[in-house]
């Protein structure tokens, strides 16, 4: 059995007839979580042959990293392979003394938004907690001495809410090392998903992909917007618990002559009127292979956008993507296709 997508208190209820002594249970887990331990050999303040023990009957096994790819401004993208040997990627982004990792929550997406390259390739697998936390291990581990603060993004490949059984587990044990108020989940717009959010007792933060101001268009480039309406996601959003100090996110993501004219700003500030709230514009990441009908606005529209939201009141960030050179931009990330998927596989080994 996998100890990594365990928590703490499962981790001790597990090893109770395994271990010695009573306290070492909590003692093996903060080997496993604080110290973010690769084997059971590692952990010096254990017997020999518990440790030996350990060994045969439980593993601490991580995603492989296949490839790393490291963009002109410092993020890296990596490709992991699982044991089944299904490919996902992920992405760290430092900046000085904090990072933020980009997680996948699924090998693909079958969401099928038409600006999003891991959408057009189509559906992957649900990511377990072992393998979810194994990716945050991994990049977190290969991130400068310096860097003390990390944010973790639910941002990457899949949709997190249709994955909320096994997101859940991975966010009970990512919280005995990063605060909630540091771990952001974004969603295309899964009603349930969010309502199970509400409910949990502990809350990362609510990101919403937005990227039009009514039905009509959203529908065109999100085609989730059929099954969930956005006058019932804008509901539940309204209804949406938030921690003092909190605000949702939308991501509204500016696609030329298709949602960025000031009208649409101005569309947009009233749908989001009262939320506690900011709104991150992210110009889109083009795709030539994929979405090459889709462009991305001038930076002087982007620009114009992004103050008629401020003047309505909204607070607002550009989010110019990072990591666009390597394909770990918004957007951007493939895992590799499947054909592509099974050659690197059979390279790799």
């Amino acid at each position: 059995m996998n100890l990594i997508g365990k928590t703490s208190a499962e981790i001790a209820q597990l090893l109770q007839s395994t271990v010695d002594r009573d306290f070492r249970g909590h003692q093996i887990a903060g080997w496993i979580h604080q110290r973010a331990a690769r084997t059971f050999e590692e952990m010096s303040n254990l017997p020999k042959a518990l440790r030996e023990t350990l060994a045969a009957e439980f593993s601490l096994a991580e995603p492989e990293i296949l490839e790393r790819v490291v963009s002109s401004d410092g993020s890296t993208k990596y490709l992991f392979a699982v044991e089944d040997r299904e490919t996902f990627e992920g992405v760290s982004m430092p900046d000085g003394g904090k990072a933020t990792l980009c997680l996948s929550a699924q090998t693909g997406c079958a969401v099928g938004c038409t600006f999003c390259v891991t959408g057009a390739l189509g559906a992957g697998r649900n990511l377990s907690a072992t393998e979810m936390v194994g990716q945050y291990r991994l990049m977190r581990r290969d991130l400068p001495d310096e860097v003390e603060r990390v944010n973790l993004v639910f941002m990457g490949m899949g949709e997190p809410l249709l994955n909320t059984t096994h997101l859940g587990q991975a966010l009970a044990v990512l919280f005995e090392r990063v605060s909630p108020k540091r771990i952001t989940i974004s969603t295309a717009g899964i009603i349930p998903g969010i309502r199970w959010m509400a409910e949990l007792p502990r809350r990362p933060k609510l990101a919403l992909s937005l990227n039009a101001p009514d039905q009509k268009r959203r529908q065109e480039i999100m085609p989730i917007t059929r099954r969930y309406p956005l006058d019932q996601l804008m509901a539940t959003v309204r209804a949406f618990p938030l921690e003092r100090g909190r605000r949702i996110t939308f991501e509204y993501v500016l696609i030329r002559d298709f949602n960025d004219h000031i009208s649409d700003a101005e569309a947009v500030a009233r749908l989001t009127e009262g939320i506690p709230s900011k709104i991150n514009v992210i110009p889109l990441n083009e795709d030539a292979e994929h979405f090459p009908e889709l462009k991305q606005p001038s930076r002087d529209v982007v620009d114009s956008f992004a103050r008629a939201l401020r003047d309505a009141g909204r607070v607002v960030t550009v989010r110019w993507s990072k990591g666009a050179d390597v394909a770990a931009a918004c957007g951007q990330l493939k895992g590799l296709g499947s054909t592509q998927r099974s050659r690197q596989v059979q390279e790799h080994n």
